[in-house]
């Protein structure tokens, strides 16, 4: 199986990416023949993964594993933030697969962790981390994934969350009054929706009418960068949205005792890197009352590679193949 590549797929709310993964003889992944296709030009998965795999005819890999931004349940998902369905054996009859395999995308972004270098690893914060413990991986793109990476005896196991839909926790006024606006609009308030992409609208909405301003609606870009040259508004958003996901990280650190490190992933975190390391955001991971000293030494990372989720696709398919034998 590790002569042949495998047809690797990271499938998000906003993007579909493609690309085979080759093993390299020394360990680790190449991946080849990379293409992303934008999710709104398809009413369907399979349509995008039909233009694709269109420009291989039969040279095609004939094993495939699609990782999906949604909770996946006998080998088939549905997006949490796109209206598409993928389903392993369906997908196997339609395409001619031997065998496609439909992972959570928290899942391959966490299990790429130990097959990158140091190089595809930013450092934001520094720290000592325990050998043996629990590694964290999470953070915001058009939804927000959380997953755990746990040493065991044969490799790596990866644990799945749905964290990303816990309870937004504010801890200032100003907080205090988003979530009353945003409830007042959706009911139950998640991190999700005050983090990701898809809720940045209704933040920046709730901002607005905070400050007694007319919204009119803005581009993240145009946000953050409103947001370094001062204006009012749009740097409160983004200091809302750094500390609400500086305070989960930390939150999920303690819950699940990473103590092996933190990596933030997802294009959200990519784009907020600034605010992320400002000193208020920072403060709200370390500041844990008799528990900050065990924040101290837990470092973490900004995740860089833009092909991380691809990669750890191609690592959880050949552990399943690994421990199947």
């Amino acid at each position: 199986m590790m002569d042949e590549d495998i047809l690797v797929a990271d499938i998000g709310g906003t993007n579909a990416r493609f690309g085979f993964a080759k093993a390299k003889p020394g360990g680790g992944w190449s991946i080849l023949h990379f293409e992303k296709f934008q999710g709104d030009d398809y009413p369907t998965f399979e349509g995008a993964l039909s233009d694709y795999l269109g420009k291989f005819g039969g040279s095609r890999p004939k094993q495939a594993i699609f990782s999906v931004a949604g909770p996946v349940a006998d080998n088939a998902a549905k997006l949490t933030n796109r209206d598409w369905s993928i389903d392993g054996e369906k997908l196997q009859a339609q395409f001619g697969f031997s065998k496609a395999i439909i992972v959570n995308d928290f899942a391959a972004m966490t299990r790429c962790i130990p097959e990158l270098s140091e190089n595809d690893l930013l450092l934001l914060k520094g720290g000592n981390p325990l050998k043996d413990s629990a590694i964290l991986v999470a953070g915001p793109g058009t939804g927000f994934g959380v997953g755990y990476l746990l040493p065991v005896s044969d490799g790596w196991h990866v644990m799945t969350t749905e964290g990303g839909h816990q309870a937004y926790s504010p801890q200032t006024d100003r907080e205090l009054e988003l979530l009353k606006n945003l409830r007042s609009k959706s009911g139950f308030v998640t991190l999700e929706k005050v983090a990701s992409g898809s809720g940045l609208p209704d933040v920046h909405e709730a901002v607005c009418k905070r400050h007694g301003e007319n919204y009119e609606a803005l581009s993240p870009a145009v946000i953050r960068e409103k947001a370094k040259q001062g204006d009012q508004i749009c740097l409160e958003v983004c200091e809302i949205r750094a500390a609400a996901v500086m305070g989960a990280v930390g939150d999920m650190a303690l819950s699940g005792g990473a103590r092996g490190g933190v990596v933030l992933a997802g294009g959200v975190s990519e784009r907020m890197i600034d605010f992320f390391k400002n000193e208020d955001a920072m403060a709200r991971f370390l500041k844990r009352g008799k528990r900050s000293d065990y924040m101290q030494d837990i470092p973490i990372h900004l995740l860089a590679n833009p092909m991380a989720a691809l990669i750890g696709a191609a690592a959880l398919f050949w552990d399943y193949e690994k421990r199947a034998s």
